[in-house]
């Protein structure tokens, strides 16, 4: 077959009531059609850009929760130059081997948070994530729509087998995303972070892609 045709789906033939036959068309699952990949109910994903630091310099200056429990305690202030110097690396998809950064935005064009694929090992087919919804736009769904978008990507698109998550024992809001997600509790790190004056356990969580793959007709059926 020349180079750029597709072939012809396979066709039956069918009994019509005057008994003569009738070709039926049948679409292999391979053609089906193609959903917007990253277009949730709420929002859009899309390439992280240098201007979005504004808003994410003002969120580290005053969402403290985010901020600790991100960085598994209080880091120093970030400065502009951090943020312009972050924005230089990675944003319009830039070094996305080492980081995969998009922008949450609703479909009126309203920046709500960011979300990135990090530590991805080819080796072992292993990844994570980071996700951050503004104040101001929780409580309404965003993040984990975001979540399962990616999540399809890179499961069904860079065919990464299974994905991990780290956090403190006592970010309540992450333990309660994990259990949405499906994800197994497989470990916890007794006495491992020490912030704010205390240790800290760490958790540990997995979700391979057969357990997201039964999952997802739930999730994307009431992401809230």
């Amino acid at each position: 077959m020349a180079a750029g045709l597709t072939p012809l789906a396979p066709h039956s033939r069918t009994a019509q009531h005057d008994g003569t036959m009738r070709a039926t068309h049948h679409v292999p699952p391979s053609e089906a059609p193609i959903r917007p990949y990253w277009t949730g109910p709420r929002l859009r994903l899309r390439p992280m850009r240098a201007d979005d630091v504004d808003l994410w310099l003002a969120e580290e200056r005053d969402d403290h929760e985010a901020v600790h429990f991100l960085n598994y305690g209080t880091p120093l202030p970030k400065s502009r130059r951090d943020a312009e110097a972050f924005a230089e690396r990675y944003a319009e998809f830039g070094n996305r081997d080492e980081r995969i950064m998009w922008s949450m935005e609703t479909h009126a064009g309203e920046l709500v948070g960011g979300i990135n694929l990090h530590s991805m090992d080819l080796k072992n087919g292993t990844f994570q994530t980071g996700t951050r919804t503004y104040r101001g736009h929780r409580g309404r769904g965003y993040g984990l729509e975001a979540k399962v978008l990616v999540l399809r990507y890179a499961f069904f698109e860079l065919r990464y087998q299974k994905y991990e998550v780290r956090c403190l024992a006592t970010n309540d809001a992450m333990v309660r995303h994990m259990a949405r997600l499906g994800a197994t509790l497989e470990g916890r790190i007794r006495r491992h972070v020490y912030t704010q004056g205390v240790y800290v356990d760490e958790l540990a969580y997995g979700l391979t892609r057969e357990e997201f793959e039964a999952r997802l007709p739930t999730l994307e059926g009431d992401p809230t």
